[in-house]
This record gives C-alpha cells, structure tokens and sequence, in this order.
C-alpha cells in the first residue's frame, strides 16, 4: 500500500484521507482544534506561485549565499575563520548569477 505522499495526485487516496480526517474531527474535539490550527497555518504558504529570480552582484563576495524561492527550517553556514582578502581559488570578482 502507497502513501498519498508517493502519489499526491492519487484522488481515490486523497478523499480516503480526507473522510478520516473529517471523521477524526467530529469525534474529537482536541484533535478537530489541532487540524484547525494546521489548516490555518497550512492556508499561509505559497509554495511554487510564481517565478523566482535571484541575482547577485556589486561586489565581491567571500562567504556563503544562498538562492532560493521557499526555504523551509533553517540554515546554517559553517565557514573558516579567515584573515584572506581574496577568494581561496584566485578569481577574485565574479560575474552575477541568476537562476
């Protein structure tokens, strides 16, 4: 047996779901106010609504950048310590990038 996961187009599977889910709610109160919550915060995210365009320029850039349309959790940049005025490969300046 899949997961809706594995096949979210699959409709037989999503329905499935969403009567156990409606189901769940009119039994428990607790749980029907949690799904209420997650519905909410779910409504809030635009996920792959429009077309994201990253570039960089104006400088040189030593340290980490990230390009991204939706980052979900955190991130974390783990980067030497260093007293280096240029790039460790040499280029110095790069051309700007966009995605």
């Amino acid at each position: 047996m899949s997961r809706l996961e594995e096949a979210p187009a699959d409709q037989p599977r999503a329905q499935a779901l969403s009567e156990a889910l409606a189901a769940r709610a009119t039994a428990d109160s607790g749980f029907r106010s949690d799904l209420s919550q997650w519905h909410e915060l779910a409504m809030t995210l635009r996920v792959g609504e429009g077309k994201t365009t990253n570039h960089i320029s104006g400088g040189t850039f030593h340290g980490p950048a990230v390009l991204a349309e939706n980052i979900s959790g955190g991130l974390t940049f783990t980067t030497p310590a260093s007293g280096r005025s240029s790039p460790p490969d040499g280029d110095g300046d790069r051309a700007p990038h966009s995605q």
